[in-house]
């Protein structure tokens, strides 16, 4: 379960503890194994990555799948920039205006999450790999889960554009498909940061949509990526269509208000958006496979010496492991198909 939100307390003293913050942030270098599971298919994301055409999209997409990429659209940004991205953001309506200190401090916190020093830029806060797919009981919601995410959504996204083109006999920007499927929840890594009990915070709102799809669109846009991926990138969360346009601009909006670039390319249904969109309805099957593989591990778990009450010895030592390790798709198979008996071979198997 997911905590409604920070106390007064906790908001009132963050800023003086950020330092502290972070170094409590540092418990999130050890949340993954780095299984090779996880290992090979962040391998499989660069490796995509490298393929790439366009020489600067291919260049930013490398450098932001390394382990702890610089966030660029922090870089050089100070409490006064803030001040005015925040104003500029409840100005049009993408924020709503802030009650009091504590809201407002909270509204800071979700466009400004804390990162870690770096020289030239901040970093993540947290090594890509260990990041997380989705929030707690989401998609994905283990160590390594973003990039078993992405991995998915590749090969869902590449299939797609090999019907879409044997279907009209057009080619598909496979740079804008690739593209979008590797940042579209990169910031994921940004603002689903690892507590120390095995737990995920929970994830606010900017422009109606869930921080990091906003602040990936900021990130794609400070690095100036092609306009044709980062609509496509925009499209993930949404197609374009009916309401949906106005909501899609909406997110392109924030992003380049937070990037502090300019942004007039209107949200249209290109098939590379539509692609993006389809490939990323992998949650729908993800999350159902989660449910399930919660449910399992759970009645499994005091087998293991860890019962789901003890919390968080469950969560680090049995739960997320075991699901970084196997992941939810095959653990639901394996419940469906062979019942207990079945995930708890696999689970001794893997060494649990």
């Amino acid at each position: 379960p997911q905590r409604a939100g920070p106390s007064f307390l906790e908001i009132f003293m963050i800023r003086p503890l950020a330092a502290a913050l972070l170094i409590v942030l540092i418990g999130a270098e050890s949340a993954a194994a780095q299984t090779p599971r996880t290992l090979a298919a962040l391998d499989e994301l660069r490796a995509a990555a490298g393929g790439l055409s366009d020489a600067h999209l291919r260049e930013e997409t490398l450098a932001g799948l390394q382990s702890r990429p610089c966030v660029r659209h922090r870089a050089g940004l100070t409490a006064a920039d803030e001040d005015v991205i925040l104003a500029a953001l409840r100005a049009d309506g993408l924020m709503p205006a802030s009650a009091d200190g504590v809201q407002a401090e909270v509204q800071r916190l979700t466009v400004f999450p804390p990162l870690a020093d770096g020289a030239a830029c901040p970093a993540l806060p947290q090594p890509l790999e260990s990041a997380p797919g989705g929030n707690a009981g989401s998609h994905h919601d283990w160590p390594g889960g973003l990039v078993d995410h992405e991995v998915f959504n590749l090969r869902l996204g590449l299939a797609l554009a090999d019907l879409y083109e044997a279907e009209d006999g057009l080619p598909v920007d496979r740079d804008a498909v690739i593209g979008a499927v590797l940042w579209h929840d990169w910031a994921k890594a940004l603002v689903l940061v690892w507590n120390d009990d095995g737990s995920l915070p929970p994830e606010r709102p900017i422009a109606g949509a869930g921080a990091h799809h906003v602040l990936g669109l900021a990130e794609a846009m400070a690095r100036g990526l092609p306009e044709a991926e980062i609509l496509a990138q925009a499209c993930a969360h949404a197609a374009p269509i009916g309401d949906d346009q106005r909501t899609v601009q909406n997110w392109l909006r924030a992003a380049a208000i937070i990037s502090r670039t300019a942004w007039t390319v209107p949200a249209v249904p290109t098939r590379e958006c539509l692609i993006s969109n389809a490939a990323d309805d992998n949650w729908v099957h993800a999350e159902a496979a989660v449910h399930a593989a919660d449910a399992a591990l759970a009645r499994l778990a005091p087998r293991f010496g860890y019962p789901a009450a003890d919390g968080p010895a469950y969560r680090t030592r049995l739960r997320n492991p075991m699901l970084e390790t196997l992941g939810a798709d095959r653990i639901k198979a394996l419940s469906d198909v062979e019942g207990d008996a079945g995930v708890e071979r696999a689970l001794r198997a893997a060494g649990f």
